[in-house]
């Protein structure tokens, strides 16, 4: 069966930060289609080990091909091991069991219990796949056919995933063994050797950063992000699915505009958006505009992409929304660049995000109907539960 284990084992590993790493390479991989092609195929060609750490993971077309070819690397004598979390990958865990069946480990994260009810709310959000411990990918999409063609009758989601190449790597590779670790065997036994692969020196490329460590560790990416918007001195740049923006965030955006910062955020439209995400996002409008935030909403198609900008030194990338739930109860998976290329690379995705969406002005913002403001309001409710 499956391996669960109880919820003691999430505790904290990660004590050290990861350190800013020199010699990677990092390149963003198109739209759904191409960066699931591209990831599909790395994994057929993969000669030795594959992890993958998923929270959505569908029953569909995008989701079987991908427990097929985990499959395939299984029967082919590839140590294969899978971390998918209990919601989020809910409708392929009788595949999973297929593929356990067929040699691979897999562990499921945070499984339902009636008496923890609260905890059912901790998640792992993480896009993660590391290959023989040399190439990863990771960023914002799931195995879905909501990033790659028409369901349900609705556009293509917009997101941006990314191979990594470099020292890098092993940073994401003991990010997914601790928690990987977290599951073990009922009895305690491990499956394969749970420990982190030997650090390569080797360079492949000019990306300097590092990896952000989530919960149960320690925050990294609120922190990082905070601390840049702090010290930022020409140019915030924001792109979220979600914005719930705790008071922290909020403050720090309005001294940065003080301060002559340009500040641009891109949000999803409504069509395609969660009519109760949008309206909580929307209701933080008006004070940023107010302050001179440009704030673009992308459409028609449903934004889901996370990205953030700072200066010329500072580039996000990774899984967590600008949310509560990213912020206070995920697991999230973020990188930060520091090199100059990095960072014009982001700031150019978020650039071209930015030119297909339409600009929300004040005068816009303030000619929305009282119903409008009414629901706004009421969404903001359940704002700590989003």
């Amino acid at each position: 069966m499956i391996v669960r284990r109880p919820w003691r084992r999430l505790d904290r590993r990660l004590r050290r930060a990861f350190p800013v790493v020199d010699g990677n390479a990092v390149r963003p991989l198109g739209v759904g289609a191409e960066y699931f092609a591209v990831m599909e195929a790395a994994i057929r060609g993969a000669h030795s080990a594959i992890d993958v750490e998923m929270y959505l993971w569908e029953d569909d077309a995008v989701g079987r091909r991908f427990l097929d070819a985990l499959t395939a690397a299984a029967l082919r004598g590839l140590r294969v091991r899978v971390l998918a979390d209990a919601f989020g990958s809910r409708e392929v865990l009788d595949g999973l069991r297929e593929l356990l069946a067929n040699g691979a480990v897999v562990h499921v994260f945070n499984p339902f219990r009636v008496p923890f009810l609260r905890r059912f709310y901790h998640r792992t959000h993480k896009k993660l796949v590391v290959l023989d411990e040399e190439t990863a990918y990771c960023g914002g999409a799931g195995f879905s056919v909501h990033f790659s063609g028409i369901k349900r009758r609705e556009e293509p989601w917009h997101d941006h995933m990314f191979e990594i190449r470099g020292p890098l790597v092993q940073q994401l590779a003991t990010s997914f063994v601790t928690d990987f670790g977290r599951f073990r065997a009922i009895g305690g036994q491990l499956h394969g050797p749970l420990v982190a692969p030997p650090a390569d020196p080797r360079a492949v490329g000019v990306a300097r950063g590092r990896v952000l460590r989530g919960w149960p560790d320690a925050r990294d990416f609120p922190t990082s992000l905070l601390r840049a918007v702090r010290a930022a001195r020409e140019r915030i740049l924001l792109a979220t699915p979600y914005f719930l923006p705790p008071r922290a965030l909020r403050r720090a955006l309005r001294l940065a505009e003080r301060r002559g910062v340009r500040v641009e955020i891109v949000l999803p439209a409504a069509h395609g958006a969660n009519p109760v995400l949008w309206y909580a996002s929307r209701r933080h409008y008006g004070g940023m505009l107010k302050r001179g935030v440009s704030i673009y909403e992308y459409g028609p198609r449903f934004y889901h992409a996370k990205l953030a900008v700072v200066d010329d030194d500072h580039a996000f990338v990774g899984s967590s929304n600008i949310d509560p739930l990213s912020w206070r109860t995920n697991a999230e998976l973020d990188l930060v660049f520091h090199d100059a290329a990095s960072v014009a690379m982001v700031a150019d995705l978020f650039g071209r995000d930015r030119d297909l969406a339409q600009e929300v002005t004040l005068e816009d913002h303030r000619a929305r109907g009282i119903l409008h403001r009414v629901f706004e309001r009421l969404a903001g409710l359940f704002d700590r539960w989003m």
